[in-house]
């Protein structure tokens, strides 16, 4: 067996594969797309930036993103800088985000900026950890290289890692009340990623997807064996797919060819595609189960739906032994009632001993432990955990081996294989996760009205769920037995104490279910009686609103559907279903059982936007209703007010490789034709929504009075083809720009007004469009980081707003601002943005239009902003404004103003008559 300080760091073998392969892409996500050469590129300059902000070789360094390209960079440029990396989930309660920076003595963090407030930060640069300690944030968005060198990197100009040292931070949850911090060095990381090659059989054209959450080790599993290969990591996209089953959907359009998930996300996949009559999609050549015991009957009905070569494993590890230890590989026609977890991968050695850690024989029970270079160092400030979970003992040879005690039971079988036979103790598996009920249960005793908790697992039709059984005290359940069918009171009280677990614990450690006693049955010795304790039939669901009834028939089959799932007796209309514990696991068990019985193919995406009963059928009914309806009486319209309306023209425009949504309006036709063309340059996100609409008017109005009026949506925004994170603002000032020159010569003009509003004026005046002899700019926006904090800030209200959602809504994964979608580079372009209007003599007349409540942070007086003319008008608009900012406008003031302005400057040219 290789000693530990014999085996080359990952970091290592990762720079070779960079100079063995540099042009081969190396990480993609949406469009975004990485070379070998530019993760590494990226990855030093993540590396060099740490080592600028005082990160010193051997510390930890916490990194808060979600799944990207820029995460994955994160991970190699801190160990190009000697330290090691801790993954902080923004999912997290703050309080456990706290902990586990001091807990880990992390002084720096690598973060996207919407996380920053989990982390208190008390100003600009620094906030303080619970030791005292300042914690400097570095923004993930600032390490974005905008280009890379055109030399390859230098490796010694870099740390150097051995293999002893520590590579990352795993936490997983701990039976003390608090997660604890597993640690893994460079030599098990690598140990591991070579097994995992060689059991995987991974080669160059792979393409894997890195689906899970980075907080979980199937992350580890699905970024760095493969960048060890030259294969190609494939990001999850950040928008969710308008899709039934989305995962497939997914490996579909992205030919994915491994995958690696959590064995009850599998088993809900495999329900998916055998309700919507779908096959296993023809890409996928690598499936990895892990996490829990695999169910036999899903095995097979994959089978029946897979129709081409997949290599099928069944995988098993703890954290403590680096992500997986066994794996099996069934033969195809495999029945046996129990799916073995298999043999020890390559460099990892397992052993089944009996109390007296005496070897068993073969088809006897023992508990499972794990050896070998991968195993973890053990637990981060944790001696005592770390002493009784990794055990030294002699062979038969006398030579001490390092073993990990896995808790867990099981047997050799003949042929090799190892079958797993569940938990010694009281731990809980929940999909992938293993939990420590202690840690729920001391969370549970924090609160005031809890005396006593215990939490167990409760499996129902193949569901595991957390059932949490509390005592209260004689005084609180005075007026409730137990006997009696749970009380509103009760549920209030469970829900009570539901909210308050969720400011202490992830999701997926808050039960949803709980059983209430005046105190706990204790045995003789004062041990808890967990065999007299009242069953689950006890118990009452944490329902934060009184119960509604379903109305329609349409409803009624919904609750009953998700009653089923949730295994909740009682569903109403208003209900919530994730805060009654369903997860996205549940939810493609929704979606399966709406296909088999309604007959609907319902995205899963459209699920999670419409989470409680009232929603869903609203949803529903739409999708299956409106579909005949037609637009006949809408459109109709008094022959005499058409001869007035300008001729409108919708059709696609080229700019670079971008085809943009346009409408030009031509004057009517009894109308005087002007020698002068205008461009309405439109606002961004939920601005365009709000102003789209009287720039509409805008256009008609100009048209009738004799100008070509052009209006068109930005690449990727509107009607466009493409998606908002094309919508860049580099990408939108070139727009501007081709609009123009399309419009100069199209007509045959010598010159172009500009009219844009909010963002669309600062794109305007700073996209340089040649020919442009007038812009007037209305409430531009003066300083694109300021624009990003209020846009942010208006999210932020919003789904927190109480008025519009029943309940305040948590931000998704997604980078969004208030109505659009972000990514790094757009956030980047959009703060460094600045309205510049210089006062040279080749610039085009400008006019600042401001409506009376404009205000520009830090400037007193808009009117110093330019040296041209300022007009300040009567419209009230309150772009800012939070109960405003979904609400249409209309400012004739504007109209009447910038009427004026062009037709001012229009007579001083010649008019041309249109000919009939």
């Amino acid at each position: 067996m290789k000693s530990v300080d014999s085996i080359t760091p990952f970091i290592d073998l990762f720079w070779q594969q960079c100079e063995a392969t540099p042009d081969r892409v190396a990480v993609v996500q949406d469009d975004c797309s990485w070379t070998y050469r530019e993760l590494l590129s990226q990855s030093c300059h993540v590396a060099d930036s740490l080592r600028t902000a005082g990160v010193q070789p051997g510390e930890r360094v916490g990194v808060c993103v979600d799944r990207s390209p820029i995460a994955i960079a994160s991970m190699l440029g801190i160990h190009l800088a000697g330290a090691a990396f801790v993954p902080l989930d923004p999912e997290y309660p703050a309080e456990r985000l706290r902990f586990m920076l001091d807990d880990a003595k992390i002084k720096t963090l690598i973060g996207h900026a919407r996380y920053r407030s989990l982390f208190d930060a008390n100003d600009s640069t620094t906030s303080s950890t619970n030791s005292g300690a300042t914690l400097k944030w570095v923004d993930a968005s600032d390490l974005i290289r905008d280009g890379i060198s055109p030399s390859f990197p230098v490796r010694e100009n870099y740390f150097k890692l051995t293999g002893e040292q520590l590579a990352y931070v795993m936490y997983t949850s701990g039976s003390t009340g608090n997660p604890k911090g597993v640690l893994i060095n460079h030599a098990a990381l690598t140990t591991y990623c070579e097994a995992d090659m060689e059991v995987y059989r991974l080669h160059a054209d792979d393409r894997t997807l890195q689906f899970s959450t980075l907080t979980f080790d199937i992350a580890i599993e699905e970024i760095f064996p493969p960048l060890l290969c030259g294969s190609c990591v494939v990001v999850r996209p950040l928008e969710r797919a308008n899709s039934a089953n989305e995962l497939s959907h997914l490996i579909d359009t992205l030919q994915i060819t491994a995958v690696h998930l959590a064995t009850a996300y599998w088993h809900q996949w495999v329900d998916l595609m055998v309700a919507t009559d779908s096959q296993v999609p023809s890409s996928l050549r690598l499936m990895v189960v892990t996490g829990e015991k695999v169910s036999v009957d899903h095995y097979q009905r994959w089978q029946t739906i897979c129709d081409h070569d997949v290599l099928w494993c069944n995988a098993y590890g703890p954290t403590e032994a680096t992500v997986t230890a066994t794996v099996f590989v069934p033969e195809a026609d495999f029945s046996a009632a129990n799916m073995p977890i298999g043999k020890p991968l390559p460099g990892y050695s397992a052993a089944i001993f009996d109390k007296d850690l005496n070897e068993v024989a073969v088809g006897e029970t023992g508990q499972l432990f794990i050896g070998g270079p991968a195993l973890a160092d053990g637990y981060l400030n944790r001696p005592e955990l770390t002493q009784a979970a990794f055990i030294e003992r002699k062979d038969s040879d006398g030579e001490t081996q390092r073993w990990y005690r896995t808790g867990d039971i099981a047997r050799w079988m003949d042929d090799g294989n190892i079958d797993f036979g569940g938990r010694v103790d009281h731990q809980i598996k929940l999909g992938s996760y293993r939990i420590e009920p202690g840690e729920i249960e001391a969370a549970l005793t924090s609160i005031s009205e809890v005396k006593e908790a215990l939490v167990t697992a409760e499996t129902l039709d193949g569901q595991t769920t957390l059932l949490a059984h509390i005592g209260l005290g004689a005084d609180a359940l005075s007026a409730n037995s137990i006997d009696k069918e749970a009380s509103n009171e009760l549920t209030a009280t469970a829900a009570k104490i539901a909210k308050q677990l969720r400011e202490k614990l992830p999701p997926y450690m808050v039960p949803t279910r709980f059983v209430f006693v005046e105190h706990f049955p204790k045995t003789i010795n004062g041990k808890i009686d967990r065999e007299n304790l009242p069953d689950s039939s006890h118990a009452v669901v944490a329902r934060e609103e009184s119960l509604v009834a379903p109305q329609s028939e349409l409803q009624k089959q919904l609750c009953e559907i998700w009653s089923s799932v949730l295994q909740v007796p009682q569903i109403g209309i208003d209900d919530d279903f994730f805060l009654l514990g369903g997860s996205s696991l549940l939810v493609t068990q929704v979606v399966a059982r709406l296909k088999n019985q309604l007959g609907l193919e319902l995205p899963v995406r459209d699920f999670f936007a419409n989470p409680t009963i009232e929603l869903a059928a609203r949803h529903i009914q739409a999708m299956l209703g409106d579909e005949s309806k037609t637009a006949d009486e809408a459109t109709a319209a008094i022959q005499s007010q058409r001869d007035r309306l300008p001729v409108m023209e919708a059709f696609f425009l080229p700019s670079g490789s971008h085809d943009l949504f346009a409408v030009h309006y031509s004057p009517p036709s009894r109308q005087t034709r002007r020698n002068r063309a205008v461009v309405l340059c439109h606002a961004y996100g939920h601005e365009y929504a709000r102003s789209y609409r009287n720039l509409q008017q805008l256009a008609v109005h100009l048209a009738q009075q004799g100008f070509d009026v052009l209006r068109f949506d930005y690449a990727g925004t509107g009607n466009s083809h493409g998606n908002a994170l094309e919508a860049s603002p580099h990408v939108m000032m070139k727009n501007i720009r081709d609009v123009s020159n399309w419009m100069r010569q199209r007509h045959e003009l010598d010159s172009v007004s500009l009219i844009g509003i909010r963002l669309g004026a600062t794109l305007a005046a700073c996209s340089a469009a040649t020919g442009i002899d007038q812009q007037l700019l209305w409430d531009p926006v003066v300083c694109g980081e300021t624009f990003l904090q209020s846009l942010d800030e208006l999210h932020s209200e919003t789904l927190s707003n109480e008025m519009r959602f029943a309940r305040p809504r948590q931000s998704s994964s997604i980078d969004q601002a208030y109505g659009t979608r972000l990514n790094h580079v757009i956030r980047r372009q959009l703060s460094q943005l600045k309205l510049n209007l210089s006062d040279s003599q080749d610039d085009p007349a400008t006019t600042l239009l401001l409506s009376r409540d404009y205000v520009v942070p830090g400037i007193d007086a808009p009117q110093s902003l330019i040296n041209g003319s300022v007009i300040q008008m009567d419209d009230e608009i309150g772009w800012d404004r939070p109960e405003l900012n979904e609400s249409a406008f209309s400012s004739p003031g504007a109209i009447r103003h910038i009427t004026k302005l062009l037709v001012d400057e229009s007579d001083a040219g010649c008019a041309i008559e249109v000919q009939s």
